[in-house]
């Protein structure tokens, strides 16, 4: 990419009239006197709220003594007890997560499409397991059920010697958000900002044309920029740092730059290429070879538009800046990505709806805790000491007595008989501590949404339905979390996906994992114009999944009680919809094999073209086989009544019409199956009925008559 340096200005130009060079320097510089606005607002207007994050995350390390109450209780020889509870409620929601993340897979958007899909699915996949995606988004979800926001990052990286699509989690301290923001998926913000913190070395061989200017920012954060920058804004969270973090970049020998990307939205007149279900479709023509080769074949177009145009801009600004001055710029394009979004996903937890700061489940619980921890180390110093009442004198020295009360086997010597000395216990105090106590611990898992059938204590729950009503209602009131991750994984797909229809053009073979075994796929395989990815667009589609991993296994349970009550053929139905709503290891081979025995296709896969062509044609000569049987039959049947029909008895007529008419009805519904297969099997129903109607014989029709004809016990 290139490089823009906007503090230098060309020289030798005429002022007027303004050249293209000149218009574009101008314009750059109008955008970074924006950015440098936007990133001043995003730090004051966040500077309290990201107070409250980090000290939610203090909460959940176990950090819950402020230093001024440390102080007051160490004077008195009291111990600042800590009880973490809040850490115990964090990890069920977390834990829940790990144990029932979420499946995802891709579709087509034509029918013709579905094969490639399905090899995006598995190249997703693949992608996820090289980049332990999976545990990055827990990551990210753990710290928006702590401090109600979390990160996934979508990108490509350069090196070749790595996967080039990478997913990973960041941290909520590097990153600054639009606070004007208001929808989930984040889609009306105006810029992100992130942070990193870059060795001197490093930063100049990222730019070597900014080495020199690089080294002087570089400085001025040694010579204490970092805490004088704390000071201006009185936040020691606003940058993610702490009063040790400032100290240590005052005495590190290493010099260190903080760097600043912002991807952020500018209206622009750009060229948008148009391809109908394309991967490139609606993205900036910016010459990519993809584009212009398919410009030049006529497969695209392009037209003018003025869009929100993602741009990514990096820099540098010493932090006696601060509200002043404009920040090096070391690089300032046009987002190099076709799906033109930001390339951080949030994952909300909670917001608040006044001003949108997000919270998470910590924030209701730290009263309850700190409260918890005071009257817990308030109760224990009131059973390890004793209160006197005594009149002045009673004792000769009161240290030495009081030091005596406080022992177990003390010795208190009194000078007079007269002399008052009272020794009074405070346990019933301290039990008025725990009773409150208790209040607060239940408070802090109530206001988690978790009951005690959650954590598999025991309860006044008997029955399993009681059992699982409670559990439900745990389920339910966190609810909310793993929604917004859905919403994120879902978010963060459709990234991924869009960046592998752009970016993996090469045959590249790929490792398919299974349960059982271990196969490969070959992606792009020119030579035979199979899994080519980048042909055709697909979607993202996150899989329904119930975060209630109990309730999926009780609900087996009742299927499976319930299907040996079915007609066989209901009851194999019924069975694979059981298993595949199942937790249970080769879940999807259970369903797999019990679909061939029943019958029912996979509504998830796709036929190939061949194998749907070849079960046509098999069906066909079924049916007509079928056809052919039954017009034997009924030809034959029809000159059987025409040469009985003189001698044959009224019943043995009915019989064989009745019959011929059940054949017609048959064959008339075979031959329409050609064109609805779904009838085929009222065809077969049909025909069966026919074979059962029974034509009667001669000497049935005559033995009947004689029986009718039998007089009655009254006599002739």
């Amino acid at each position: 990419m290139s490089v823009m340096d906007t503090n230098r200005w060309p020289e030798g130009e005429s002022a007027t009239p303004e050249t293209q060079k000149e218009k574009e320097q101008r314009r750059a510089e109008e955008r970074v006197q924006k950015i440098k606005q936007w990133w001043d607002q995003a730090r004051l207007s966040q500077q309290e709220s990201r107070r409250e994050m980090a000290l939610d995350e203090d909460y959940l390390d176990g950090l819950q003594w402020s230093d001024e109450d440390k102080a007051a209780l160490q004077a008195r020889d009291q111990a600042p007890l800590v009880f973490n509870l809040i850490s115990l409620n964090h990890r069920w929601v977390t834990g829940t997560e790990k144990r029932t993340r979420i499946d995802y897979r891709c579709v087509g958007r034509r029918k013709e499409s579905g094969k490639d899909a399905e090899v995006k699915t598995q190249l997703l996949k693949y992608v996820a397991d090289q980049n332990n995606a999976g545990f990055h988004r827990s990551r990210a979800f753990g710290e928006c059920a702590a401090v109600g926001l979390g990160w996934l990052e979508e990108g490509v990286r350069g090196d070749s010697e790595e996967e080039p699509l990478y997913v990973r989690s960041e941290s909520w301290r590097n990153i600054w958000y639009d606070c004007m923001s208001v929808e989930p998926d984040y889609s009306d913000g105006r810029y992100l900002f992130r942070v990193r913190w870059v060795d001197l070395d490093v930063a100049q061989a990222m730019f070597p044309k900014f080495a020199d200017r690089l080294t002087t920012v570089a400085e001025q954060f040694a010579l204490g920029g970092f805490r004088e920058e704390e000071d201006i804004l009185g936040n020691p969270y606003l940058y993610g740092g702490s009063t040790m973090a400032a100290s240590t970049l005052d005495w590190n020998s290493r010099k260190r730059v903080r760097l600043c990307e912002c991807w952020y939205k500018q209206p622009e007149a750009v060229q948008i290429i148009k391809g109908d279900d394309q991967p490139w479709h609606g993205s900036v023509y910016q010459g990519d070879p993809v584009q212009k080769e398919a410009v030049d074949a006529g497969l695209a177009s392009t037209y003018d538009a003025l869009r929100m145009q993602v741009r990514v801009m990096i820099f540098a600004d010493s932090p006696r800046d601060i509200g002043r001055g404009i920040p090096l710029v070391l690089q300032d394009e046009i987002s190099p990505y076709w799906h033109n979004r930001f390339s951080l996903t949030p994952v909300w937890g909670y917001r608040r709806k006044r001003d949108n700061t997000p919270y998470g489940l910590i924030r209701g619980m730290r009263d309850a805790q700190d409260d918890y921890n005071k009257r817990r180390s308030k109760a224990l110093y009131l059973l390890s000491v004793n209160q006197v009442v005594a009149d002045d004198g009673a004792v000769a020295d009161w240290d030495e007595a009081m030091s005596e009360v406080q022992r177990p086997d003390g010795v208190v010597r009194l000078l007079g008989q007269n002399k008052r000395f009272e020794i009074r216990n405070q346990a019933v105090l301290a039990q008025s501590h725990v009773a409150l106590m208790e209040q607060d611990a239940r408070h802090i898992q109530e206001a988690a949404g978790i009951t005690d059938e959650n954590l598999g204590r025991q309860s006044n729950a008997i029955s399993g339905k009681a059992i699982e009503a409670r559990q439900n209602q745990g389920y339910t009131a966190t609810a909310d979390l793993f929604d917004n991750l859905r919403l994120a994984i879902k978010l963060s797909g459709e990234k991924q996906l869009a960046l592998i229809e752009q970016y993996y053009r090469e045959e590249k073979e790929i490792r398919i994992t299974g349960d059982r075994s271990t196969s490969y796929a070959t992606i792009n395989d020119f030579a035979t114009g199979e899994n080519i990815i980048t042909r055709m667009r697909s979607d993202f589609v996150v899989d329904e999944q119930d975060f209630r991993s109990s309730v999926r296994q009780a609900m087996f349970e009742s299927i499976m009680e319930f299907v040996p009550k079915l007609p066989p053929e209901i009851g194999l139905k019924l069975l694979a919809l059981a298993f595949e709503m199942s937790d249970l290891p080769l879940r999807d081979e259970f369903v797999k094999v019990l679909r061939e025995a029943t019958g029912m296709p996979d509504p998830n896969a796709e036929e190939d073209p061949q194998e749907q062509a070849a079960k046509q044609a098999q069906q066909g000569a079924q049916q007509e086989l079928q056809q052919r049987q039954i017009a034997a039959q009924l030809q034959m049947l029809e000159a059987k009544a025409k040469e009985v029909e003189a001698k044959a008895s009224k019943e043995q007529i009915q019989a064989i019409s009745k019959k011929i008419e059940a054949l017609r009805q048959a064959l008339e519904v075979a031959n329409a199956a050609a064109n609805m297969p779904h009838i085929a099997r009222a065809a077969d129903q049909i025909y069966a009925d026919a074979q059962n109607i029974h034509i009667p014989t001669y000497q049935q029709v005559a033995g009947s008559q004689q029986v009718n004809n039998m007089p009655g016990p009254g006599g002739a």
